[in-house]
C-alpha cells in the first residue's frame, strides 16, 4: 500500500537543516494543521527612467511550495505574499506537528542555487508598465534598473497548513 508523502509527518519539531540556511515561520492566526515548508525569497527592486523621472522602488515576497522531492525550484509557480521579512517569526506561533524538508533545503549548495534562481528569476520576470508614449498606443513596459534587483532574504518558511 502506497503512502501519500504529504501525510508523512517529519515529527512534533521542526526539522533542523544546517544553520546557515535561515528558518522563520508564517504568522497565523491559530488554528490546527501542519507547518508545511516552503521557500521564501523577498527583494527590492528599483525602476528608474530618466526621461519620465521615474525612480521607484518596489518590495516583492513570494513562496513556493517544497514538495518532498523537490531539486529545482519554479519561483513561476510561486505565489505573492504581504509578509515582509521583519513580519516573521524565528518561533511557531502555535504547537503543530512539521512535515518533512526536502534534502536540497538542508543543503547549503542547493539553497544557494535557488536563492540565485530567485535573483535571475526576478531580473527576468518584473516589469511596472507605463502610460504609452505621445506617439505611441502601447504601453511602456520598464525592466528593473541595471543591478535594481536587491535580493533582502531567501528562507525557508514553515506555513501552517490545514
Amino acid at each position: 500500500m502506497a503512502t501519500d508523502t504529504k501525510t508523512v509527518l517529519a515529527g512534533p519539531t521542526r526539522p533542523l537543516g544546517t544553520p546557515d540556511i535561515p528558518q522563520f515561520h508564517l504568522p497565523s492566526g491559530g488554528g490546527k494543521g501542519v507547518y508545511a515548508p516552503r521557500l521564501y525569497g523577498a527583494a527590492n527592486i528599483r525602476f528608474a527612467d530618466r526621461k519620465r523621472k521615474i525612480d521607484e522602488i518596489r518590495r516583492v515576497s513570494v513562496v513556493v511550495p517544497l514538495e518532498p522531492g523537490t531539486k529545482t525550484v519554479d519561483w513561476d509557480s510561486g505565489r505573492p505574499i504581504d509578509i515582509q521579512p521583519d513580519q516573521l517569526l524565528k518561533e511557531p506561533p502555535v504547537r503543530a506537528p512539521y512535515l518533512p524538508l526536502p534534502a536540497g533545503a538542508m543543503e547549503l549548495k542547493t539553497f544557494t542555487r535557488w536563492a540565485k534562481a530567485f535573483d535571475r528569476w526576478l531580473a527576468r520576470t518584473q516589469r511596472q508598465e507605463l502610460p504609452p508614449l505621445p506617439d505611441s498606443t502601447e504601453p511602456v513596459l520598464l525592466r528593473p534598473k541595471r543591478g535594481g534587483v536587491s535580493v533582502e532574504l531567501v528562507a525557508i518558511l514553515w506555513e501552517l497548513t490545514a
